[in-house]
Formats: structure tokens, C-alpha cells, sequence
């Protein structure tokens, strides 16, 4: 942890130079010798961090020199070096060992030994490191490695100060800079999570010496502040020992205090990426003795540690500089004793510790793509990315590099995300979230910035992209490829496109040696490619997705669409010549070179309507496909060669859009410069009800629009659009309805026919049928409650439900209604019971889709009477409701949206019967049951008011008898003043004898057509549950729900009732 002067190797302090200047002026430090050997092995660079301990084995380094032969290390950053002793002997030790030539730099007690070729220097800025800049060799980019050793005291002040200067200084290259070496500083805290009984010395210093930063520290551990406060209050002054300090005053830390938050690496990772194992990873909890993680203090030094404040800790780091950092990984091979926490190797055959650190090493293996660098006239330097055999993991990869800006970091927790000082500023995270790494793929918003500020590289280094040998840079957005100035060049390799974030292609491509390729692999993405494409390379198409070429571009090479869909809006004529293969096609409004469109292909013009112009020859293969896209406007694709046309056959596709065409409509299609030969195998139409036709002059080639034989009520699905499709299909040509569905395709004709349909006023019946069924329940419930008194009982009932019944082949619907009741019942000469009811409520009905919705207002009147015959008892009576309907439904298809009304009255009647038993069990009754209903529904007719799908419906009727056998019971669960009771119903519900619910109508000036509704659900089980209590001797009040479930839906209702005996 010590620190010594920052001199350089000849005593004096060095002025900071900016590390790019250093490169490029070639400055090395002075003790560099002879030209070094190159890396031992191929990718991968032995990287060592040692700190000396104030060089404790000056007098001896042949004790310690087995580790460094043994170890093999290709470079060593060393710190704590009081002079060049260590470096220079151990130099001639290594060489003699037949390890190579290692040269070296210093700078004050920082120094880097190593056997790689480059060149070394120093820098001051912030503070001293030593460094060596390596030459690129066996797929290793140009790196910067040096040693770094930081403040060592408690505070951070002076770290941040120095980590500010390092940075900066290692943000002015773009290369990548690798730091290795002391930190003074942990990753998960700051001087390491202190155990309670570390925290003790704390406390021992503070009573002493009354160190500020150790009372804050003090404050901040206690675990009982009072007790804290007061002990220190009878103990200031005091020479305590340990012992004598209460363990009750502390506990283990955790997770970090304020004041040992880990505010030095948290600044540092936002410009650097920690490199470890995971046995290295810190834990959010005290280390133990050689855990594998700790570097300070050594296993063999460790009871030394007596230093307040500071606990045992990983404060020796691998920094890799931001964006190169991802592209580093550690390499180091199971069981190797010389790499990784060196705390079973880094002691002499003695037992005696190399250091009062553990020592550490990592084989450093790069994985990105080679970077080579250029000086320009004006000392402006580029960097150029290399994808080639040349990459470390080219053949690895089998060829494929994934260029992302995002890092997939999984150094930094939540709680590390910290302003530009390292200070934490998560604040809302739980204790648990603090200790969680962020995630570089996460879309939780709250962490967007985190995400965007730690794992998001800024590639702006990289001047140009060259691709090559076969390779592919897979890519899923531009930016990865550095800014829109940043050229790709392709030598036959390619770039693919991955996802559908990427949406531009915003640079120029040069097409060098045979060319490469673009790869758009999303068969739902779309990549326009904005700016020239040069070169004498050819161009290949590739993967699922679209490519659109907007800029004029110059590349004289061929050009080949193996997959997916090119579209040329502007001009590739340079292009020596275009093939489509099986599955490509082609499209634009732009110029191109000779076309040859394959077996399988698709020459397809324009980006909807528009205009391809082809300098040279057309040539259409057996097998290929020509589709033409038409409108009514007369407007049509037009392709035009300057050169011949030849059709070897093959299909043309007429795709026509929505419009008001006439019956013959007539498009020039392809035109020649030359002359037109062959013809097409076939002519088919998007259209369900026009047939397309070709002809041929020498020199273009017509397109003609006819009504065909086909029914419009052939492409329909269902019984109901069948019906519509024949009501349209009678109002012929010329009628703005008929004329708008006959140019539609069968897909969108069956479609239509269903937004058509009034299907809605036949759904209405069932609606109005079931009205009567909940009247017909509620009119049965009050006179059965109704117990016989001289005098009339009123009473009044509210209930509201929603249903919802599966339609099959017709649309589903779906119910909701309220209303109320208001009632009498008596008793007629001591036998006879009976009651009278109106009421008036709403009702609405959807079907799904947009098939429309009918509301209606109505009111009832009823009259029911019944007689008991011992425990017997049969009721019955009718019903008659009266409705006020309006129906909405809007129609939408292609071009054409119509919005449609109507309204007109219905009546419901019923008339209903019961027979029950009543079975007394003490306090619980029981009532099985059986009663049967007919009901019946008409309506009025009615004209829609709209545009020209409106209809005219005429009156329709529905009927149906309706049975029910179930069980009712009740229970007495309390009696008194106010008894409460409890009654459920369990029953079948059948309907039997019923028409289907139609509706009769016709568009204007068209043939009637009927259509089915959706009718009650056949079968029900029905379930009800109620709680009642007499409020008063003559007053009494229920709530109620009552479901009804089957195969063909449900329907849930709560009702409440009110009675009065007067």
C-alpha cells in the first residue's frame, strides 16, 4: 500500500505529455533496451501486477526469481519500487533463463517489465505510470499496459485526484489501455468490508488521537449510537487495548458505510471495465484468510494488519479503457498455479511472502477484431477495424464477429452507479438491489440511464470497417460501426443486419477485390442503405429482410439478390448486371443495370405504384414471377429496359388496389427499347371477381382488367356471409357497394361480406328473449316468498347482470342489462294467491368484432297467480315487455367505411307455468321444481340510415319454450326480531322448440337476404344465492346473485328486493 516518490528512473519529475502524443512521437522512457521478443502465446498476452513492498527483496531477488521463470510472464507491472534493482535484475535473471529480452520503464515507484515488443514511456498526469506500448502481433491490437499505484490513505480525496489525471491521459489514445496494479482501493468498499473486530482499532486510534475521519467512521459503525457515544465519552485519552473494548459496540460490515462506499473504482468504471475471475469477485461481507479474492493483506502477513479503518480487501485490479474493455477476456486454464490470486505460489521456499500483497496474474486473451492505425499528412491518426484471418477468434467463430456497442459488462452493481466523483446515486434502491450487478440487456426504465451511461461503448474510434476472407460483422444497429464519416469496406466479406432496431445503413461501402455482401436477416426489417456504394467489387443480397438502395451509387461489380427483397430507388446502372435467385426479388422506383430475374424470383416495380428503369437487357427465366400493381386511377408498375425484353415464361400477378376501376381497364406494363420475346405462362389477379389478361406487341407488353364468373358468395366462410355476399353481388356494377367489393382479393371479399352483415338485428332477438327470461325468474321469486297475509305485500326489486354466449359460426355475443320492478301480491278468498308487477329497465347488446351493437329501453307489465294443494304448489302467469331499440354498427373494408343506424319497437310476451313440493326439515326447507315457458319476440322493421351499405330490415319473429327442473332451500341461520335466511337454487335450464333467431333484409335496390343471430344457449346449469332479513315485522330485505354456465357461455346477475305488507 506505500507510496514513494514519483521520480522517473534519473530522479527528475517528468511533464505530462498526452499518451496519443507519445505514440505517435515514438518517446520511450530510459531504461528501454534492446529490441523484446514477441508474445508467447497467440492472442493471449501473461500480464502479472507485483507490488514489491518497498522492493523487500532487493538484496535476494534469486529467491524470488522461481515465480517469474516458472510463471512465464509476459509482462510485469510492478509497484512500491524504490529504484531500478528489481527490474534490472530480475531482466538479466529472465534472460539468462532463456525467457527472452525484457525491457523496461519507471516512473517514481510504478515500473513495467516486459518481453513483448513496443515501445515504453510515462505519464504524470494524475500520477505517475509506466507503460509500454505493445506492437500489434498474433492478433493484438497496438495496447497501452502499464502500472498503476494510487494514494494510499483513508480518506479518497487524493485517489479521485489521481484517477482524474489517469484518466484523462488514457482517454487520449485509441488504443486500448490496460491498467494493472495497486489501487489502494477495494471494488465493493472503498478500504474493504471491516469485520467487528477490525473496527476495534478504529475506535483504539480514535480514543487517542481524536482523528475526525475516524470518529465519522466511528458514528457510522456503531451499532448502538448512544452506546458508542458514551463509551467514548468516559474513554477519550485513554491507551485501550483491544480487549477492552466491548465487542457489543460493533458488527460485521455488510455492505459498505457511507464513508467506505467504493467511490475510487466506482469513478473509475465509467471509463474502465474491472477484468476478474469469479474467485475473485468481492462478496458483500468481510473476507476471510486466503479466500482467493483478497490481495492485501498476504496470507502470510496478514496478522500485520493493523492499520484503522482498513480491512482485508481485492485492491489489486486489471482495468481495461472503454469501448476495448469487452473485447479482453481472461484466459487463464484450470488448475494453473501462476495465474489468477497468486496466494499459494508468491512465497520463497522459505515461507517467506513476496509481499505483504498476494500477487496477481491473468492471461489476457483478445477477442475483438484486429485495429490497425494510420497516420495522415496532417498527424490526424485513424483507426481502422479489421475483420479478417487475421482476428483471434475468426476461426473460432466460424467467421462471424458481433460488433455491439453494448459492453455486457458484469462489473458494476446497482448500488456502484454513481455520478462523475463515484458517489452512489441509486438512492431508491433496496439494500438487496444494491448488491445486484446491472444487467446490460434490461428494459427496466429505471435503470435506462445506468445502462446507457456503463454498458453503451462510444465506437467514434473507429474511422473505417474492413471485412475479409470470408468473414461477416454482424451488427444491430449503425452505430456500432462508428459514425456516418466511418466508411465499411467489404473484400469479400459481408455485413449482416441482425433484429429490427436498425433501420439505416448511414455510410459509404466499398466494394473492393470480389466484393462482399449485406445480409438483412429479419424477414420484418427494413435497412435503407443511404449513401454511395463504390468500388469494382459485386454487391450480393442476402438474408430475408428488405434493402433499399436510395443513393446514387457507382460500383461497377455484379449484382446478385440471393434472399429477400432489393429495392432500388436510386440508381446501381454502374452495376454490370442484376440476378435475382429462387425466393429474391426485386423492386423501386430507381436504375439498374441488365436484369435477369430467375426460377423462384420476383420482379416486382416500384414501392407501391412506380417505375423501374433498366439500362441493358430484361431477362425473365421459366418460373419467375412479374406482379404489377394497378389501381382504378389507370395508374399501373411500369418496367422499362433500354435494351430487349426476353420472357421465358413464368407468371404475371396483377395486384390491384381499392378504387372504382372500370370494366375493362387497360396497363402498359413492361416497354422496350428493343424488342419484346416470348410470353408468360400464366396471368393470374390479386382480385376475386376480375381476371387479368396480357398482350403483346414487339416492343411492350398490356395488362387488361375483366369481370370473371366467380359468385361473390364463392369466397365467403359462414352461412351469414354467404347470405350478405349474395345480397351485394345483386346490386351489379355501377353501385358504389358492388363496385368496391368486386375489386377486392378473396381474402378481403370474405372479410368485407362479414363488416357487411346485419347480423346485429337477428342477434337482437336473443337479446329481447332472454329480457323475458330474467322477468319470468323475478316475477316466480316474489310470489314464492310470498307467505299469505290479509293484507298486500309491495315490493320492489332492482337487478342488473351481463351474459355472454359463444356464437360458432356466428358472432359472439354478449349481453348486459339492469332494471326494476315494482310489485303487489295478495291472497284471493284464503286459497288463491296473486300478484301484479311493472317495471322498466335497459339493455344492451355487442357482438364481437365490428359487427354492432343494439341498445333498447323497455318496460314490463306481468300478472301471476298460484294455489297450494297441501305441500304442493302451482303458480303461474304473463308476461309482456315493450322495447325502444337502436343499433349502431360501422363497416369497414379497403377504402370503404359506411357508420349505420336504426331504430325501431319490439314486443316480448310469455306465458309460464310452475309446479313445486315443499319438504320441511326443521330449520331447512326444500323445493324441488319444474316449470315450462313460451316466449315470444317481434319486431318492427326498419331502414338504416347511412351511405350504401344501409339496409332495409323487415320485421322478424323468434320463439322458443324454455324448462327448467331443479332444487330449491333455504335455511334459518338466525332468529329473533330480524331472522336472516339463506336460500340457493340449483336447476337445468333446457330450451327446446325454438327457431333459430333470423333476420330478413337488403341493401337498396337489392335482392332480400336472410341472416342468422346467435340464439339462447340450449343448455344451462343455473345457480342462485341469497341472504334475507326482516327488518321490521312488516319489512324485509334480500340480496341475490343467480349464474347461469354451459358450453355455449355464462351469465352473471345480482339482484336486490325490497317488501313492505301494508
Amino acid at each position: 500500500m506505500t507510496k514513494y516518490s514519483t521520480e522517473t528512473q534519473h530522479g527528475l519529475r517528468r511533464p505530462h505529455i498526452s499518451l496519443r502524443l507519445a505514440l505517435l512521437s515514438g518517446v520511450a522512457a530510459a531504461g528501454l533496451l534492446a529490441a523484446p521478443a514477441t508474445a508467447q502465446t497467440n492472442g493471449a498476452l501473461r500480464v502479472l501486477s507485483f507490488n514489491t513492498w518497498g522492493d523487500q527483496f532487493r538484496n535476494n531477488l534469486d529467491a524470488i526469481t522461481p515465480l517469474f521463470v516458472d510463471g512465464g510472464y509476459d509482462i510485469i507491472a510492478f509497484q512500491e519500487l524504490r529504484n531500478d534493482t528489481y527490474l534490472t535484475g530480475l531482466q538479466q535473471r529472465l534472460r539468462d533463463a532463456g525467457l527472452g529480452e525484457y525491457t523496461f520503464s519507471r516512473i517514481g515507484d510504478s515500473g513495467v517489465l516486459s518481453r513483448v515488443a513496443g515501445t515504453g514511456a510515462t505519464n504524470s498526469n494524475g500520477d505517475g505510470v509506466a507503460y509500454q506500448t505493445t506492437d500489434a502481433a498474433n492478433g493484438i491490437p497496438e495496447t497501452v499496459f502499464g502500472s498503476v499505484h494510487l494514494d494510499y490513505h483513508d480518506d479518497s480525496v487524493q485517489r479521485l485526484k489521481e484517477l482524474a489525471g489517469i484518466t484523462e491521459w488514457a482517454k487520449s489514445t485509441n488504443r486500448s489501455v490496460v491498467l494493472v496494479g495497486d489501487y489502494n482501493a477495494a471494488d465493493v468498499s472503498e478500504r474493504g468490508l471491516n469485520r467487528a473486530s477490525q473496527q476495534k482499532l478504529i475506535l483504539q486510534n480514535y480514543l487517542r488521537s481524536g482523528n475526525s475521519f475516524y470518529g465519522t467512521l466511528l458514528d457510522q459503525y456503531a451499532v448502538e449510537p448512544a452506546a458508542m457515544s458514551q463509551f467514548i465519552s468516559e474513554n477519550t485519552g485513554k491507551s485501550l487495548s483491544l480487549d477492552d473494548i466491548p465487542d457489543a459496540l460493533f458488527a460485521d460490515e455488510m455492505y459498505p458505510i457511507l464513508d467506505n462506499l467504493p467511490v475510487s473504482m466506482n469513478k473509475m468504471k465509467h471509463d474502465f471495465i474491472m477484468l476478474q475471475t469469479e474467485a475473485q469477485r468481492e462478496h458483500f461481507a468481510p473476507h476471510t484468510l486466503g479466500d482467493g479474492s483478497t490481495t492485501w493483506t498476504s496470507v502470510e502477513e496478514d496478522a500485520t494488519n493493523t492499520w484503522p479503518s482498513w480491512d482485508r480487501g481485492a485492491i489489486d485490479h486489471f482495468m481495461v479503457s472503454r469501448p476495448f474493455g469487452k473485447w479482453w477476456t481472461i484466459a487463464n486454464q484450470d488448475g494453473d498455479a501462476y495465474t489468477g490470486v497468486l496466494d499459494q505460489t508468491d512465497v520463497t521456499s522459505s515461507g517467506k511472502a513476496y509481499s505483504d500483497h498476494e500477487l496477481v496474474a491473468h492471461d489476457l486473451a483478445w477477442i475483438g477484431p484486429k485495429l490497425e492505425y494510420e497516420t495522415t499528412a496532417d498527424k490526424t491518426e485513424l483507426t481502422r477495424l479489421v475483420w479478417s484471418k487475421e482476428a483471434t477468434t475468426f476461426d473460432k467463430t466460424e467467421g462471424e464477429f458481433y460488433l455491439t456497442r453494448n459492453n455486457m459488462r458484469n462489473d458494476v452493481y446497482l448500488g456502484q452507479v454513481s455520478d462523475a466523483d463515484g458517489n452512489p446515486i441509486l438512492d431508491w434502491l433496496s439494500d438487496s438491489e444494491k448488491k445486484t450487478l446491472l444487467d446490460c440487456t434490461t428494459t427496466d426504465a429505471r435503470l435506462a440511464q445506468a445502462v446507457s451511461d456503463y454498458c453503451i461503448d462510444d465506437h467514434s474510434f473507429i474511422s473505417e470497417t474492413l471485412i475479409k476472407d470470408g468473414g461477416t460483422v454482424r451488427v444491430d444497429e449503425d452505430a456500432a460501426l462508428g459514425t456516418s464519416a466511418a466508411k465499411l469496406r467489404l473484400d469479400n466479406g459481408g455485413l449482416a443486419i441482425s433484429g429490427r432496431q436498425m433501420t439505416a445503413l448511414d455510410r459509404e461501402v466499398s466494394l473492393e477485390g470480389t466484393g462482399g455482401w449485406l445480409d438483412i436477416r429479419d424477414a420484418d426489417a427494413t435497412v435503407v442503405a443511404r449513401k454511395e456504394i463504390s468500388g469494382s467489387g459485386s454487391l450480393e443480397k442476402r438474408g430475408d429482410g428488405t434493402l433499399m438502395l436510395e443513393a446514387d451509387n457507382s460500383y461497377t461489380g455484379a449484382t446478385v439478390v440471393s434472399n429477400g427483397l432489393l429495392v432500388v430507388n436510386g440508381s446501381i446502372e454502374k452495376s454490370s448486371g442484376v440476378s435475382l435467385m429462387q425466393g429474391a426479388a426485386i423492386g423501386g422506383s430507381g436504375r439498374i443495370g441488365s436484369l435477369t430475374v430467375g426460377n423462384g424470383a420476383t420482379l416486382a416495380a416500384g414501392n407501391s405504384i412506380g417505375a423501374l428503369t433498366i439500362n441493358g437487357d430484361l431477362t425473365i427465366d421459366p418460373g419467375a414471377r412479374f406482379e404489377i400493381e394497378v389501381n382504378a386511377q389507370g395508374d399501373s408498375d411500369v418496367v422499362t429496359a433500354t435494351g430487349d425484353i426476353s420472357i421465358g415464361g413464368g407468371t404475371a400477378m396483377a395486384l390491384a388496389a381499392a378504387g372504382d376501376y372500370a370494366p375493362r381497364t387497360r396497363y402498359t406494363v413492361l416497354k422496350s427499347g428493343g424488342t419484346v420475346a416470348g410470353r408468360f405462362d400464366d396471368v393470374t389477379s390479386s382480385l376475386a371477381f376480375l381476371d387479368a389478361a396480357l398482350s403483346y406487341s414487339t416492343q411492350d407488353v398490356s395488362l387488361t382488367l375483366e369481370r370473371n364468373d366467380t359468385a361473390f358468395d364463392r369466397v365467403a366462410t359462414t352461412a351469414n356471409r354467404r347470405a350478405t355476399a349474395a345480397g351485394v353481388e345483386s346490386l351489379g356494377f355501377d353501385n358504389a357497394l358492388f363496385d368496391k367489393v368486386v375489386m377486392l382479393d378473396a381474402t378481403s371479399a370474405d372479410l368485407a361480406f362479414d363488416a357487411l352483415s346485419g347480423e346485429v338485428h337477428a342477434a337482437t332477438l336473443t337479446s329481447l328473449a332472454a329480457q323475458g327470461n330474467e322477468l319470468r325468474d323475478n316475477a316466480l321469486s316474489q310470489l314464492r316468498s310470498y307467505t299469505g297475509s290479509e293484507k298486500p305485500a309491495f315490493w320492489m326489486q332492482s337487478y342488473g347482470g351481463q351474459s355472454d354466449i359463444d356464437g360458432g359460426e356466428t358472432s359472439d355475443l354478449s349481453r348486459s342489462s339492469f332494471g326494476t320492478l315494482l310489485g303487489v301480491n295478495g291472497m284471493l278468498d284464503g286459497e288463491w294467491i296473486f300478484g301484479a308487477m311493472a317495471g322498466f329497465g335497459k339493455d344492451a347488446t355487442r357482438l364481437d368484432g365490428a359487427n354492432g351493437k343494439s341498445e333498447s329501453d323497455f318496460s314490463n307489465l306481468g300478472v301471476v297467480g298460484g294455489r297450494d294443494f297441501g305441500a304442493a304448489r302451482i303458480t303461474g302467469g304473463i308476461t309482456w315487455t315493450h322495447s325502444k331499440i337502436d343499433t349502431t354498427r360501422g363497416v369497414a373494408f379497403a377504402d370503404f367505411a359506411d357508420t349505420l343506424s336504426a331504430d325501431y319497437d319490439a314486443d316480448t310476451t310469455q306465458i309460464f307455468a310452475e309446479a313445486a313440493y315443499d319438504i320441511s326439515l326443521g330449520k331447512t326447507g326444500l323445493q324441488p321444481y319444474a316449470n315450462i315457458a313460451r316466449v315470444s319476440v317481434k319486431t318492427g322493421g326498419a331502414t338504416e340510415n347511412g351511405g350504401a351499405a344501409a339496409l332495409n330490415v323487415q320485421g322478424n319473429n323468434y320463439d322458443a319454450t324454455v324448462g327448467e327442473l331443479g332444487m330449491r332451500a333455504n335455511l334459518l341461520v338466525l332468529e329473533g326480531a330480524n331472522p336472516v335466511r339463506l336460500s340457493g337454487e340449483l336447476g337445468w335450464q333446457h330450451v327446446f322448440d325454438a327457431n333459430t333467431p333470423s333476420a330478413s333484409m337488403a341493401f337498396a335496390g337489392g335482392d332480400a337476404f336472410t341472416l342468422r343471430g346467435t340464439g339462447l344457449a340450449e343448455d344451462v346449469v343455473k345457480v342462485n344465492l341469497s341472504v334475507g332479513i326482516d327488518l321490521t315485522d312488516s319489512t324485509a330485505l334480500s340480496v341475490g346473485y343467480t349464474g347461469g354456465f354451459g358450453d355455449a357461455g355464462q351469465s352473471n346477475s345480482v339482484a336486490a328486493s325490497l317488501k313492505v305488507n301494508f
